[in-house]
C-alpha cells in the first residue's frame, strides 16, 4: 500500500519528533545515544525535547490525520480492525462509524473486543499468521 494511503492515528515507533517545532530526527542515533549516555535527546533545530513520533496518552491526536481517517471511514464499504483493543478513544470510534454508515466491520485481534458484537466477521487469532495465510505470503 502506498505511504499516502496510510493514516497513523497514534504515530510511529521508526522516527522521531520534536515536542515544540515537530522537526523529524531518524530514530537510531536517538537511541544509541540514549543507550549510552542517559540523556534525553534534545532537537538540534529549537532545543526542545525530541521523542518516538508516537502519540502517548494526554497528548492531543493529530487533527489533519483523524480529519483524513473520518473520511476514509465514511467513503469505505469495508473496515478492517486489525491487531487493536478498539477502547482507546477517539480511535476507537471509527469502526462504529463504519458500521453505521453501511460498511462492513472485520476484527481480528487475538484477545475479544467491546466492538466484536458489531462486526460481520470476527477472529480472534494472531495477526501475523492469519495475514500471511490469507496473502499467500509465509
Amino acid at each position: 500500500m502506498p505511504d499516502d494511503q496510510v493514516v497513523e492515528l497514534h504515530g510511529n515507533a521508526t522516527y522521531a519528533r520534536c515536542l515544540d517545532c515537530g522537526l523529524r530526527h531518524e530514530i537510531l542515533p536517538i537511541r544509541t545515544a540514549f543507550l549510552n549516555d542517559g540523556v534525553l535527546p534534545v532537537c538540534d533545530s529549537c532545543g526542545g525535547t525530541v521523542k518516538s513520533a508516537t502519540i502517548s496518552f494526554g497528548q492531543a491526536m493529530p487533527q489533519g490525520a483523524m480529519a483524513r481517517a473520518e473520511q476514509a471511514t465514511l467513503a469505505g464499504d469495508l473496515f478492517l480492525a486489525i491487531g487493536s483493543s478498539l477502547v482507546v478513544y477517539p480511535a476507537a470510534a471509527f469502526p462504529v462509524v463504519a458500521k453505521r454508515n453501511g460498511a462492513q466491520l472485520v476484527i481480528l485481534n487475538r484477545d475479544p473486543t467491546d466492538l466484536d458484537d458489531h462486526a460481520d466477521l470476527v477472529l480472534h487469532d494472531e495477526i501475523g499468521p492469519v495475514l500471511s495465510s490469507a496473502t499467500g505470503v509465509n
